[in-house]
C-alpha cells in the first residue's frame, strides 16, 4: 500500500511545538519535498502564527540559528549525515521566510496596508481555520467531522446549543480573532451574548458542558450580556483581571498594550478577582450596577468607583464617547476603532483631557474636532497619523 503523502494540521501544530521525534522530523522533511505541502505549510504559518511575532523585532538571523541548535539537537550519536543536514538547513530557509511573511502579515492586518489580510479569523482545536467576512449573508460553521455547530449571518456568529451524550467531557476550543477595524456579535452555545471589539481574541468552547464552570478567555475588549444558570457559574479570564458572573451585563477592557484592566457592570452583579481561580470576596470586589473595578497592571491593584456606563459600552453601536479621557488614551481607541496606526510626537499634549461623542465621522474628522479645542497638527499618510506641535 504506498504511503500517504498529504501533510496534516496536526504534524505542523506538533512541528512548530517541537515536539517531533528524530524520525517523524526525517518525514516532515520528505513531505515538505511535495509543493502541496510547502503551500500547506506556508499558508497554516502565516494566517496563524503572525500574533506571536512582533511588528518590528523579529530577527531572521536569530531564528535560522535556533532552527540550526533544534536539527542538531536531533542528530543521531554515531553517524552524522552531512547532505541531512544540508538538506534541513534549505528547509530552515524556507521556515524563517514564512516567518519573515508572517511578521509582514502582522503589519498589514493590524495597521490596514493590506485590506485583504484585515479579516476575521476563527481557529477551531484541531487547528484548521477560516476566514469570516462581515459581509457573508450566511455561512454554516463546521466541527473537525463535519458536523455544524454555529452559523455566520454578516457580522453575527451563533454557536449551538446541540445535544450531546451525558459522557462527553472535553471542551473544544475555538479561537476567535477581530482585528483592527473590525468588531463581531458572538452568540455561545449557552445563549451568552459577546460583542468582539477591535483588536480583541476570545478563546471560547464550541459547547459548554452541563455541570462544568463556563469559561472564555478574552484579550482586548467584550462587552458581555450572560445568559444566567446558578449550577454552572460563567467566568471571563483577561489578562490578569477575571470576572466570575452572578447573570449581568457588563464590559472588559483589557487590551495587553493597557497599562490597566477594566470591568465596567451595566446590570446585574459581578465578582472581580486577579489571582485565584474563583471568585472570593475576601480578596476581590464585587460590583452593583454603574460601579468599575480597574486593574492597574504594575502593582496589581484592584480598585472600585462608580461610572456612568455610556462611556465604556457606546462602541457596541457603533459610538465613539470620550469624557474627560486622556489624548493618550483616544489615540489608542482611534487606533483600534479605524485601523490606522497614530504616532504622537507631541509630549504635552497626551495627558490633556477631551470629551467628545462621535458617530460617523472619519479619522481625520475626529482630529479636527479635537484640534479645534486644544491647537495641534497631524499628517496624513498612507498608514498612519503623525500627530504634531
Amino acid at each position: 500500500m504506498k504511503k500517504d503523502q498529504n501533510l496534516d494540521v496536526k504534524q505542523i501544530l506538533k512541528y512548530l511545538n517541537d515536539e517531533m521525534t528524530k524520525n517523524e522530523l526525517i518525514e516532515f522533511e520528505s513531505l515538505l519535498k511535495h509543493k502541496k505541502n510547502q503551500d500547506l505549510f506556508k499558508k497554516y504559518t502565516t494566517t496563524n502564527h503572525y500574533v506571536q511575532l512582533s511588528k518590528n523585532d523579529f530577527d531572521e538571523q536569530k531564528a535560522l540559528s535556533s532552527f540550526k541548535k533544534h536539527i542538531q539537537s536531533t542528530k543521531s550519536p554515531v553517524k552524522t549525515n552531512k547532505n541531512r543536514i544540508q538538506s534541513y538547513l534549505k528547509y530552515a530557509a524556507v521556515f524563517v521566510g514564512i516567518l519573515t511573511t508572517s511578521a509582514l502579515f502582522f503589519n498589514n492586518v493590524f495597521w490596514n496596508t493590506n485590506d485583504n489580510v484585515t479579516e476575521i479569523t476563527l481557529q477551531r482545536e484541531d487547528g484548521s481555520f477560516e476566514t469570516l467576512k462581515d459581509n457573508t449573508p450566511f455561512k454554516e460553521i463546521k466541527n473537525e467531522d463535519g458536523t455544524v455547530v454555529g452559523i455566520q449571518e454578516n457580522n453575527r456568529l451563533v454557536y449551538k446549543n446541540r445535544e450531546t451524550s451525558k459522557t462527553e467531557e472535553k471542551l473544544v476550543i475555538n479561537t476567535l480573532k477581530v482585528p483592527y477595524g473590525k468588531k463581531l456579535q458572538l452568540v455561545l452555545s449557552d445563549g451568552t451574548i459577546v460583542h468582539v471589539n477591535a483588536g480583541s481574541t476570545l478563546k471560547f468552547p464550541e459547547r459548554f458542558i452541563p455541570g462544568q464552570i463556563r469559561k472564555v478567555e478574552l484579550s482586548g475588549e467584550g462587552y458581555f450580556e450572560v445568559t444566567k444558570n446558578e449550577k454552572d457559574p460563567f467566568i471571563v479570564y483577561a489578562n490578569g483581571i477575571n470576572t466570575e458572573v452572578f447573570g449581568t451585563k457588563f464590559n472588559i477592557s483589557s487590551y495587553p498594550d493597557d497599562n490597566f484592566s477594566e470591568v465596567v457592570l451595566v446590570e446585574g452583579s459581578v465578582g472581580v478577582f486577579n489571582k485565584e481561580e474563583r471568585f472570593s470576596s475576601v480578596t476581590g470586589k464585587k460590583l452593583i450596577p454603574n460601579q468599575k473595578a480597574s486593574l492597574i497592571k504594575s502593582n496589581q491593584n484592584l480598585k472600585v468607583s462608580t461610572v456612568k456606563t455610556d462611556q465604556y459600552v457606546a462602541w457596541v453601536d457603533g459610538v465613539l464617547l470620550f469624557k474627560n479621557e486622556s489624548f493618550e488614551n483616544i489615540m489608542k481607541k482611534l487606533e483600534r476603532f479605524y485601523d490606522k496606526k497614530i504616532t504622537i510626537n507631541y509630549e504635552n499634549i497626551k495627558t490633556e483631557k477631551f470629551t467628545g461623542r462621535f458617530d460617523v465621522e472619519s479619522l481625520e474628522g475626529v482630529l479636527k474636532t479635537f484640534s479645534s479645542n486644544t491647537p495641534f497638527n497631524f499628517k496624513v499618510k498612507k498608514s498612519e497619523i503623525v500627530i504634531n506641535p
